[in-house]
């Protein structure tokens, strides 16, 4: 249901041109802004390529998602925890060397001020139908706990939580700088299983929202910050093989919860730890649509809802998830590419 309402690659020689690109387009922030990559951690250009592929399908599973009625939901909602794992494993592996005031000054250009954006976007939608039917309860609620830490539409918690887990790593990669890689791979792989195994149990889903989305996201912290130390490993035959070990222990974790009637909770976890590792082992070259359609994949998450609320009152637009689904998913696009070349596109 939409909620509106309620490895070390080496660059290749005199490729300037891609360098400038890859460093345009990855934050390790959320999905885009102007950042250095350092040398010594710099992704290949097929490397980025399969993550733009995989933000672009995170993005169709988020909408899948909360299409309602749609089948394989639970599989599709792996779109999240692909969005989390890009984020920790690239804040990770780039690393920042400026001061933490200038990495949270960043932070809060890239996160929260559009969340304060679409908060009030949100909120006045919210406003305004509330007003146009008499619900006073919904009015009520705008003045809520969740509201206050997620915003008015629950599926923009994404982005104060971001900001949090980037300080948590920004922190953790200081802390750890002098400790070599694999040992904080397999830390951090250990506490990222541990988590796994608690949300499986479902202890959280009781209290009130946001808290069940950030413990859903919390896993993704410390096996996203494994993933990106592989790709700090100086030999990339090393950092692959350890990639590797990663989404084998989750497979393997979320197979033997499954047998214990706990799997459903973390498939979207298994499925997307998956996704992410075997992306940055096996490079694909970008081609002109993933290049044209990944810097939309951002502002397609923050959109979707008003798009899907709008779409919802069409008839023939709600006949099919087949309709719905690719119908969101175009028009939000189109949305966000529209907002892209007006002021408004530090926003999405």
């Amino acid at each position: 249901m939409f909620f509106l309402g309620n490895a070390p690659d080496a660059w290749p020689e005199g490729d300037s041109r891609m360098r400038a690109e890859i460093s345009h387009q990855y934050d390790a922030g959320v999905l885009c802004e102007t950042q250095t990559i350092p040398e010594a951690v710099s992704l290949s250009a097929a490397r980025v390529a399969n993550i733009d592929r995989l933000r672009i399908l995170a993005a169709i599973g988020i909408v899948w998602f909360h299409t309602e009625n749609a089948p394989y939901r639970h599989i599709a909602y792996a779109g999240l925890p692909v969005f989390l794992l890009i984020f920790c494993s690239l804040l990770t592996s780039q690393g920042w060397r400026g001061t933490t005031a200038e990495f949270l000054k960043r932070r809060w250009h890239r996160l929260l001020k559009p969340w304060l954006f679409w908060s009030a976007v949100y909120g006045l939608c919210r406003l305004a139908n509330a007003l146009h039917t008499g619900d006073a309860m919904s009015l009520r609620q705008m003045l809520s706990a969740e509201t206050l830490l997620a915003g008015p539409s629950i599926h923009l918690w994404y982005l104060p939580y971001a900001f949090l887990v980037g300080a948590v790593i920004h922190a953790m990669n200081r802390w750890t700088s002098h400790i070599r890689e694999e040992t904080v791979i397999l830390a951090n792989m250990a506490a990222g299983t541990v988590l796994l195994a608690v949300h499986a149990t479902g202890v959280w889903t009781h209290l009130g929202r946001p808290l069940p989305q950030w413990e859903f996201g919390l896993a993704a912290l410390p096996l996203g910050v494994a993933v990106g130390k592989c790709l700090a490993i100086p030999s990339r035959d090393r950092g692959r093989l350890f990639l590797v070990g990663i989404a084998l222990v989750v497979a393997t974790e979320c197979q033997v919860l499954h047998r214990v009637g706990l799997g459903n909770p973390v498939l979207p976890h298994g499925i997307a730890t998956m996704m992410v590792c075997l992306a940055y082992c096996w490079p694909i070259r970008s081609d002109a649509v993933v290049a044209a359609l990944s810097p939309l994949a951002f502002g397609v998450y923050l959109i979707h809802p008003l798009v899907a609320h709008v779409l919802h009152r069409i008839p023939l637009a709600n006949d099919s998830c087949l309709i719905a689904i690719p119908l969101t998913v175009s028009v939000a696009a189109l949305a966000a590419l529209v907002l892209r070349r007006t002021p408004l596109r530090r926003f999405v």
